[in-house]
């Protein structure tokens, strides 16, 4: 790091005069006396650009009235004196110097002002900013000054934010992404699981068909109930059965035939389990019946929907157009060809009775979880499996979120998280592919879309990635995550109060965003608040902080800590000219050098 200083009346001054007349002469032998300032200085990166502004001021009859004074400016890099930038060159003449350029005054002097920007190329990270002058007369005689070093170069603060990006994002090191918005998973409770079976009746009979209870359905129901009372992991919870009459016939005729069908079969099934050796059948409570409508009109409805049979709109429109249960009934068998089809097809499946066995699993633990997502992910429901790819290693977390997006493709939770993964990976191309399979899946996902803009930010796109966070904002997302994406792109654009107002939560990028903006302070106070951190770049900020605020002994403890954990930012922090004031130090360049 070298420190800027810039005496002017050291100037070695070199001439090719070809008269002693010349009025360059003078120019020459003074050139000391001219005054130089640029702002800022050190230079500064921003958005990365580097402006210039610098000023020039002659003293009272200095500038000859027939002299051209052609500037350039140029960074030269401190790594390789080969490597430079010109700005635009600029000119200026005395006031007989025919041509249209700004004058200058030979008796009162003057200054003039120039600006200009270039793109930033690390190469001169640490460079110094140069004059070059070269002056000649109308008539063609010329001279030569040498270059004069005017500032140093470049601080370059604001693009820490990518390094930001990934400290507060808990990422590992090298990983640089915006934050993403994934679904939050927690640990589902025990679900109630279902068995069931059906008993069908004969038209207006309520009696139990021994042949009903032989039915496979029926026999493994029985299995499942013995087997679940015998086992460990398995709670019985009740068994209900629900009894349903056709709506044909009149209505209190049908609810008596519910009301015997619903008795008539939990005698019948309580006879055959009372041959197993089941302790929860002893309970009166366990075995009940439930309340259902006399007429099952929900039932019918259902199957004709479900049916293929023709005129089957005509039957439904009935149904819309007639609320009372005999109207219905009368519309319905005026359609005679259609009713016959009902009375084989769909109104016997009605005279029925469920019987619904409930009971509830032990709840896995999540190694147990963990183990069954990777060796066999069918095993769990979805919402466990779910849960379990959120809570798996690192390592196989890609694998299960790829095995339940296998198995519920139609799920855009699954897609979203398993790209959230993906793009924490690296793999960003796979990322973007999944993030558009939500938006396909559910149009204008607020996720997505700001997953979709963390993407296009990787890839340096800002005005996508832009977009993608407005249109998540206006899609309804409220994530502080969205928040702190644009705040990013804002550091990036170099407006940093913008950036300020849109972080919410303390972070690095919050407190990069603050002392870019001028509020060190601030700055100081965020970085407190977020105490300690296992990256070496967290404490350089604190380093920058302080040598703004010319506490050195905090640089020098921020520096060593940040080296300690990160060996690369000691040569990044010999070209920092953040730190320029202190390069006298012998405390700070032990740590640095």
């Amino acid at each position: 790091m070298k420190k800027s200083i810039i005496i002017l009346s050291s100037l070695l001054i070199t001439a090719v005069i070809f008269s002693g007349c010349n009025p360059l002469t003078k120019m020459v032998k003074n050139a000391g006396e001219v005054e130089y300032k640029t702002t800022p200085n050190p230079l500064e990166m921003h958005a990365n650009k580097v402006p210039i502004d610098v000023k020039v001021t002659f003293p009272p009859k200095y500038f000859g009235k027939t002299v051209k004074l052609v500037i350039t400016p140029a960074l030269v890099s401190d790594y390789s004196t080969s490597d430079e930038i010109s700005f635009k060159t600029q000119t200026v003449i005395g006031e007989k110097f025919e041509d249209n350029y700004e004058q200058i005054s030979y008796k009162e002097g003057g200054s003039f002002s120039f600006q200009d920007t270039i793109e930033y190329d690390p190469k001169f990270r640490a460079s110094d900013l140069e004059l070059r002058f070269q002056i000649s007369t109308q008539k063609g005689k010329s001279a030569n000054i040498t270059k004069v070093k005017l500032a140093d170069g470049i601080i370059t603060t604001p693009e820490l934010v990518d390094g930001g990006m990934t400290i507060d994002g808990g990422l590992k090191r090298g990983t640089v992404l915006g934050q993403m918005v994934s679904v939050p998973v927690t640990k589902p409770e025990v679900r109630i699981e279902t068995e069931s079976a059906k008993l069908y009746f004969d038209l207006q009979k309520a009696t139990v068909k021994r042949n009903e209870l032989k039915k496979e359905e029926v026999v493994n129901l029985e299995k499942s109930i013995k087997e679940a009372s015998q086992d460990p992991d398995k709670e019985l919870k009740n068994i209900k059965i629900a009894s349903y009459a056709s709506p044909d016939g009149p209505q209190d005729l049908n609810e008596r035939l519910v009301n015997e069908r619903g008795t008539n079969s939990k005698k019948a099934f309580d006879k055959v389990l009372s041959k197993e050796d089941i302790e929860q059948i002893k309970n009166a409570d366990f075995l009940t019946t439930e309340t259902t409508p006399a007429e099952d009109w929900d039932g019918f409805k259902k199957l004709v929907e479900a049916s293929d049979m023709e005129d089957k709109a005509l039957v439904l429109r009935v149904l819309s157009m007639y609320s009372d249960p005999d109207t219905r009934e009368a519309e319905i068998k005026k359609l005679a060809a259609v009713y016959d089809n009902l009375r084989k097809d769909i109104l016997p499946m009605l005279r029925r009775s469920e019987i619904k066995f409930e009971y509830q699993g032990r709840a896995k633990t999540d190694d147990e979880l963990k183990s069954l997502a990777s060796s066999n992910p069918s095993s769990l429901y979805q919402e466990e499996l779910f849960y379990a790819a959120s809570i798996s290693d690192d390592a196989s977390k890609e694998a299960v979120y790829k095995s339940y997006t296998a198995q519920y493709p139609d799920d855009w939770k699954g897609w979203n998280n398993l790209a959230c993964v993906q793009a924490e990976e690296g793999n960003l191309t796979d990322a973007e592919a999944n993030f558009e399979k939500v938006i396909s899946l559910n149009a204008d996902n607020p996720s997505a879309l700001n997953n979709l803009g963390v993407i296009a930010l990787a890839k340096g796109d800002l005005d996508a990635a832009w977009d993608y966070f407005e249109r998540a904002e206006n899609a309804g997302c409220k994530s502080p995550s969205l928040h702190y994406n644009k705040g990013v792109i804002l550091i990036k654009k170099a407006q940093y109060s913008s950036a300020v107002a849109e972080f919410g939560n303390d972070s690095f990028n919050k407190a990069l965003a603050q002392t870019l903006a001028g509020s060190n302070d601030e700055a100081i106070a965020t970085l407190n608040n977020l105490g300690s951190s296992e990256y070496g770049l967290f404490y350089y900020l604190k380093a920058v902080t302080a040598a703004r605020a010319d506490k050195v002994d905090d640089v020098i403890e921020n520096l060593k800590i940040a080296i300690t954990k990160e060996s690369s930012l000691k040569d990044y922090a010999k070209k920092d000219a953040e730190f320029l004031k202190f390069v006298d130090n012998s405390a700070f360049r032990g740590v640095i050098e």
